[in-house]
């Protein structure tokens, strides 16, 4: 089921202590490093056995993940380069060999049963390659024999009175150093910002023009097949994955206006991929062990859209196809305990072609970009080194520098070759074992998104919205100081203070054709963000609440770029002021069961266009949940979502907002009802 996201949050999640070290080897097929003892231990790598997480019953490795103290979940980040982009979690002291195949997907498919241990890494860790975070949590494996796996299936069944089914089998077949996962997976879902409701347009003073009941249905499906293989191979070890995926979404939405008569649009997107992906590991003498990655990834996009009213008719039409080609090596050295030093170099080859199609009443418009190929070969070489120069201080520096050619034929043609050194930066001090400071310094560049070089269409609401193949990576400098202290047993608070100066901000800004001006993704000059965050993870047994836990984070953004239609100062269009998030959860271990309640603020995101501002709102999501398990091998869950209300907001301008007059306002309430999901997972094996 599509849930609206929130970009930073006072996020919840429960906290319980940090428990002893666990007896057991660490029993990953890729060789770790002894964690370090006594007070550096407690300062940088808090390790938390399964026996930590068995009184909250946990099905799967990301059940456990999102329980982990003082961690808040990253499934990745559009940064350049395969490893910028990864998650904060490894697998066995790895990262997953995917990028299509997201982290989180991933983690629910590892059996709790199979976990040995979690642990979490803060600040560096000789040895360990953090991927660019602050702070990863590394589940480790356990070695096994046999199958086992998982089956689950559910629905949702909305206000609307839609009912999405879901189903799912996984297995896992591991014998001595060898290892098969599968899955199979289907979903289907409704958009909740596309439900029924009232719609008003209102002159400029507010005067009603025009009103509405509108009619959305915006079914979504997935299906998703995955596999992967791990064996030894030529003295190290390799893992071989494979990722299909299918997503076909659909919208029919209708209006009934009482002087503009009846609107329909019709969309249909179709979306489809592939991937496959190899990841090799090997110990060399001398302290010295290699690592591989190589990646290839295909994808194809239709989309065909149809508005029709009394007085127009119009229809848009996208095919779109594309791929990514990744190769990346590194060489980790462990010169000492207390440095290790990486080497390597990445190469990728990304390229997307588009062809684009708009007919307004029998006539052809020409779009900007509307057919072309545009593809980026992009090179980079890095060196990375962590020193644990004293017991309490470790200090991780190093430099990547990039260079990339992106190149677009067809209706835009061009060829810019750009270079990029990216130096980085964190020191790392614990005071005490429960004491932490972390200072980052680092230069960023973003992920283009292959996406924005295309035209598109939302032929009922902001129109057509022009692609732009002459788009710059966004750059900043990042300064980041974050505090980290464990109290009593098990809490946990952060506080984080962080400032972007940003270049080449990505943001919306008009282009001029023949046919008329359009809306486009553009670079608009330079800009600046300030983030405050704060997080807690606490049980609650001090105050009689045994076995209940609450966590928590907060977000505090504010940011600054020069609009480029009116030339005033204004927010980074789509990002939210404030977002927060609490998680209250009670186990009930007598019972078998787990309740809990989310709740999530609400939040409202502005896009600034060059003809009109639009405003989305989201209400509070409050959901209460129960998880039951009347055998170890079976779980209920009931969870009861209030998410319900969703408000698009446009301001609509007679041309360029610099110059021209408000003319009308369009108001659209979305009542998406509540939804009640129900699950049965069944674990074997």
């Amino acid at each position: 089921m599509a849930r609206s996201s929130t970009s930073f949050v006072l996020c919840a999640a429960l906290a319980a202590a940090p428990a002893a070290w666990a007896q057991e080897p660490a029993p990953s097929p890729t060789p770790l490093p002894a964690p370090p003892s006594g007070a550096a231990a407690a300062g940088s790598v808090i390790p938390y056995p399964a026996s930590f997480f068995a009184a909250q019953r946990p099905d799967t490795a990301y059940d456990m993940i999102l329980r982990l103290p003082g961690f808040t979940f990253d499934d990745g980040s559009a940064v350049r380069g395969l490893a910028g982009a990864a998650g904060n979690v490894l697998i066995d002291g790895q990262r997953p060999s995917s990028k299509t195949d997201d982290l989180q997907s991933i983690l629910i498919r590892i059996p709790a049963g199979q976990v040995a241990r979690i642990d979490l890494i803060r600040g560096g860790q000789t040895g360990i390659d953090m991927q660019g975070k602050t702070v990863v949590a590394n589940v480790i494996r356990k070695s096994g024999q046999g199958l086992t796996g998982r089956f689950s299936t559910g629905q949702f069944t909305t206000g609307d009175g839609y009912t999405d089914p879901q189903a799912a089998l996984e297995e896992t077949w591991r014998g001595g150093d060898r290892r098969v996962d599968a899955s199979l997976s289907t979903t289907k879902g409704h958009d909740g910002s596309n439900g029924n409701g009232g719609r008003l347009i209102l002159g400029p003073d507010g005067q009603v023009l025009d009103a509405s009941n509108t009619r959305n249905a915006a079914p979504n499906w997935q299906y998703l097949a995955n596999g992967a293989f791990e064996s030894p191979l030529a003295g190290g070890r390799i893992r071989l994955n494979l990722t299909l995926e299918d997503q076909p979404y659909r919208l029919d939405s209708s209006d009934d206006f009482a002087v503009a008569g009846r609107q329909r649009e019709r969309m249909r997107l179709d979306l489809a991929d592939g991937e496959f992906g190899l990841h090799f590991t090997r110990d060399l003498p001398a302290g010295l062990s290699l690592e591989a990655f190589g990646l290839q990834h295909l994808n194809k996009t239709g989309n065909d859209s149809v508005f029709v009213t009394a007085a127009d008719d119009q229809h848009f039409s996208l095919a779109s196809s594309g791929g990514e080609s990744v190769g990346r090596g590194v060489l980790h050295w462990r010169r000492s305990p207390t440095l290790t030093i990486d080497a390597g170099g990445e190469y990728a080859f990304n390229w997307v072609r588009t062809r684009t199609g708009f007919i307004d009443n029998g006539q052809a418009v020409t779009i900007p970009a509307a057919n072309v190929r545009v593809q980026e070969g992009r090179a980079e070489g890095f060196a990375t080194s962590t020193w644990r120069a004293l017991p309490t201080l470790t200090v991780e520096a190093g430099v990547r520098v990039e260079t990339s050619t992106i190149s677009s034929t067809g209706d835009v043609t061009l060829s810019k070759t750009l270079t990029f050194p990216k130096p980085r930066l964190v020191l790392t001090w614990s005071p005490t074992a429960a004491d932490q400071v972390r200072v980052r310094i680092e230069r960023e560049v973003g992920q283009l998104d292959f996406s924005s070089f295309a035209a598109s269409a939302a032929l009922n609401g902001i129109g057509i919205t022009a692609g732009n193949p002459n788009l710059t990576p966004q750059q900043d400098w990042a300064y980041e100081a974050t505090y980290e202290r464990h109290f009593g047993k098990d809490g946990v608070v952060s506080l984080t203070a962080r400032r972007l100066d940003l270049t080449d901000v990505i943001d919306r800004a008009p282009v001029v054709s023949p046919s008329g001006v359009f809306d486009t993704p553009a670079n608009i000059g330079d800009g600046t963000e300030s983030d405050f965050v704060a997080a807690f993870s606490l049980q609650l047994q001090r105050i009689g609440l045994t076995g209940a836990t609450l966590r928590g984070q907060g977000t505090w953004r504010d940011s600054s770029v020069i609009d480029p239609t009116t030339g005033a100062a204004r927010r980074i269009s789509g990002q939210h002021t404030a977002d927060a998030e609490l998680h209250f959860t009670q186990d009930l271990p007598r019972h078998n069961m787990v309740v809990g309640v989310d709740w999530v603020n609400p939040y409202h995101e502005r896009f600034f266009r060059f003809d009109e501002i639009d405003t989305n709102h989201q209400n509070v999501s409050l959901d209460v949940f129960v998880d039951y398990k009347p055998r170890p091998d079976i779980t209920w869950r009931v969870q009861l979502f209030n998410e319900d209300h969703y408000v698009v907001e446009r301001d609509i301008f007679g041309g360029l907002r610099s110059r021209d007059p408000l003319t009308s306002r369009d108001l659209q309430l979305r009542h998406f009802g509540p939804i009640l999901f129900t699950r049965l997972r069944k674990t074997f094996g």
